[in-house]
């Protein structure tokens, strides 16, 4: 059914599907609204200023809701703290089929109460996605997420007192990039300092403690064990002297990250992958406003419906150009400017994306 401009949400059927003789499942058109492209605002209640940008980078992720869509109805005897996925998949359905603004997402906040959720701090988008993890009703969908925005790193550490190398596996969700002061005010290039938190570098930290000489001085090297297929880069600007200090240092960051060109060979998978897989295009951009204990949310994204940028401030969404996105790079003149601090890329092979630069 269609009317002005808004259709219902599409059936599909898989091959999974099919030969599992399971019934279709529900799948997100992204044909309504104002921009025929699904987006919609989310009221700003209370302590959602952060959390709304959040939701609207999962909800325009084809990807993702993708997945999200496949975990069906719940049923009468689900407990209140397993109803996340499912309060998360009806609120996509009401910005889906609303022909308001903006929607409100009372039953979702009301679910992460139940969970005893902090949805203002710095990391929800790490809290958010764990708890989805853990709430996901099927382990085979759970691994769909799990691999959709997990990123496979590992760790050789070598001690500098005896030489001896210890190896780490660890999974991460967010690259953590701590953006430091620069007394000549010198700008940064994401590409750099990828390049500079891959490289080998000295450590002092307990956690590197040698087992066999107890010393604590060691040389730490980062790799990726895989190429994952979401690379979300969390840029830290709070100053590590006063973490009510905000760091506007500028930081530019291209619409197509090219991995081959940015790290060395021995930062990448051992494993050969085609050309293609090392490209990511830049999908969305959370960005602050303010210092660093108090300031405002949004974000940019780029829809997969027609290549072009949009901006979510709350109830507010409209279009905009990359030169709007690059606002966001940061300067040491504007204290109260909007600066990125999260930059979410998607392979450029993947349903949700393709390598032409946005619009």
């Amino acid at each position: 059914m269609q009317e002005d401009g808004y259709v219902d949400i599409q059936v599909l059927e898989t091959e999974e599907d099919v030969s599992a003789g399971k019934p279709p499942h529900k799948c997100l058109s992204y044909s309504t609204g104002r921009f025929r492209n699904g987006a919609t605002g989310l009221c700003n209640i209370g302590p959602t200023s952060c959390l709304n940008p959040l939701l609207q980078t999962l909800y325009m992720n084809k990807e993702f809701t993708g997945i999200l869509c496949r975990i069906g109805d719940p049923e009468d005897n689900v407990a209140p703290n397993r109803r996340l996925p499912y309060e998360l998949l009806a609120l996509f359905e009401e910005m889906q089929d609303s022909k308001e603004d903006a929607v409100a997402p009372y039953s979702l906040l009301h679910c992460l109460h139940v969970l005893s959720t902090n949805v203002w701090g710095r990391k929800v988008f790490s809290t958010l996605l764990n708890l989805l993890l853990q709430t996901t009703p099927s382990p085979q969908l759970t691994e769909k997420m799990r691999a959709l925005y997990t990123i496979q790193m590992e760790e050789r550490i070598t001690c500098q007192r005896c030489s001896q190398q210890r190896t780490t596996h660890c999974d991460w969700l967010t690259i953590p990039l701590q953006i430091s002061h620069s007394k000549f005010h010198r700008k940064l290039t994401l590409e750099r300092t990828l390049w500079r938190y891959f490289r080998s570098q000295e450590t002092h930290d307990d956690k590197n403690f040698c087992p066999k000489c107890e010393s604590s001085r060691a040389v730490k090297v980062t790799h990726f064990r895989s190429l994952p297929r979401t690379l979300s880069i969390h840029l830290k600007r709070l100053s590590r002297k006063n973490p009510l200090q905000k760091v506007n240092r500028t930081l530019s960051f291209p619409p197509v990250l090219d991995l081959l060109e940015v790290l060395d060979p021995e930062h990448l998978p051992q494993e050969e992958y085609s050309p293609p897989h090392y490209n990511y295009r830049l999908f969305a951009v959370v960005a602050h406003s303010g210092t660093g204990g108090l300031g405002h949310f949004c974000c940019y994204i780029n829809s997969h419906k027609d290549g072009r940028w949009y901006f979510f401030n709350d109830s507010s969404v409209c279009r905009v150009s990359w030169d709007d996105v690059k606002c966001t790079y940061g300067n040491t003149i504007f204290k109260w400017g909007v600066t990125a601090c999260l930059l979410v890329y998607v392979q450029s092979d993947a349903p949700s994306g393709d390598t032409r630069p946005p619009v």
